[in-house]
Order: structure tokens, then C-alpha cells, then sequence
């Protein structure tokens, strides 16, 4: 980070010495105008990549792989939550948790398979519209 802020005031304010000091020199004037027109230009994009830099720098490739995993594998447990209440709903669960009530247990399952049915079907309602539209025109 010192290294990149060193390196933005030798571009607006160069230092006299070294092997650009010797006569006028075109870059010396036209690295400033160069480097703002870049930051105009990137705008907030130049920030979000400053940032993102610094922060693999400091964590590494690793913990900065760990978190985009980390973000996926949370997607995925909300999706697999999404889909376990789809398919499973705590009110056909719960009814199959009463050992004592046969009767209920049994109607739990069978809500269970008609709600899996009724999913399924709506599921593959769009593809046999399709199909038949494919159909029709052929």
C-alpha cells in the first residue's frame, strides 16, 4: 500500500534525481494527465480492484478462495433448505412424528407422496407444453 501511494505522488510531484531528472522529459508532464484520466475513467471498478488487491495481499490466494467457497456452500444449504420444505413440509413431518395416531402417520405419508406428485408435475408441465408445441408445428 505505501508502495502504491509512493508511487501516485511521484506521479503527480516527481522528485528531482535519478535518470528522469536530465533535460524535459514528455512522460514527466504527461504521467499525471495519464494517471487521472485512468482513475476518471475506472471510476468506483479502479477502487473495487485497489481494495480486492490489498485484501489478497494481506489474507492470500487461500483465504480469499475460503471465502467465495464459503459463500457457496451457504447458497447450497439454502437451496437444499429450499428443496427439503418443498418436498417435505413440516406439517406432513409432523404428522408422521405422532406414533401413538397410526391414522395419522399413514395420512402424513400419503400427503407426503401426493405433495411429491403434485411437484413433480408442475415440475414436467412446462416440458409436455413445450413438446406438444414442438409438435403441432412440425
Amino acid at each position: 500500500m505505501h508502495d502504491l501511494l509512493r508511487s501516485a505522488r511521484e506521479l503527480v510531484w516527481p522528485v528531482n534525481g535519478g535518470p528522469r531528472a536530465h533535460g524535459p522529459n514528455a512522460d514527466r508532464y504527461l504521467a499525471p494527465v495519464v494517471f487521472l484520466a485512468i482513475v476518471l475513467l475506472a471510476g468506483p471498478d479502479l477502487l473495487a480492484a485497489v481494495e480486492l488487491t490489498t485484501l489478497l495481499d494481506l489474507l492470500g490466494a487461500t483465504l480469499f478462495i475460503m471465502a467465495f467457497l464459503v459463500g457457496h456452500k451457504m447458497l447450497a444449504a439454502a437451496f437444499v433448505e429450499f428443496l427439503r420444505q418443498l418436498f417435505l413440509p413440516s406439517e406432513f413431518v409432523t404428522l408422521l412424528k405422532l406414533h401413538r395416531q397410526p391414522a395419522a402417520m399413514a395420512f402424513g405419508a400419503l400427503a407426503i407422496v401426493f405433495n411429491g406428485f403434485v411437484v413433480f408435475i408442475i415440475a414436467l408441465a412446462p416440458v409436455f407444453v413445450i413438446r406438444g408445441l414442438l409438435i403441432s408445428l412440425a
